[in-house]
């Protein structure tokens, strides 16, 4: 997968205020899974060279994802734990 790949699915999906307030009213398992596998990707080096600010982006994305979810109870002892650790890294 080519780097524009990448900005490209978080430019619409993540960043994207129409998608990104739908995505949040409707599923936001998926917004929430949909940052994480980005992050993956530029970890893993997968997505070799990100913008910043895009990445922040995506950062603040998973984060006030997961803070949503964990209000409305809507987590598992394993995501917990994974969040942990992503926070560390953070």
């Amino acid at each position: 997968v080519d780097d524009w790949m990448y900005a490209q699915v978080a430019e619409s999906y993540v960043v994207d205020p129409k998608v990104r307030e739908f995505l949040d009213k409707s599923n936001p398992w998926a917004l929430h899974a949909i940052a994480e596998r980005l992050l993956e990707a530029e970890t893993r080096g997968l997505w070799a060279a990100p913008d910043p600010t895009l990445l922040s982006a995506i950062r603040a994305t998973l984060l006030e994802t997961e803070t949503d979810l964990e209000a409305r109870g809507e987590t598992e002892p394993a995501m917990r734990s994974e969040a942990e650790g992503r926070r560390e890294r953070l």
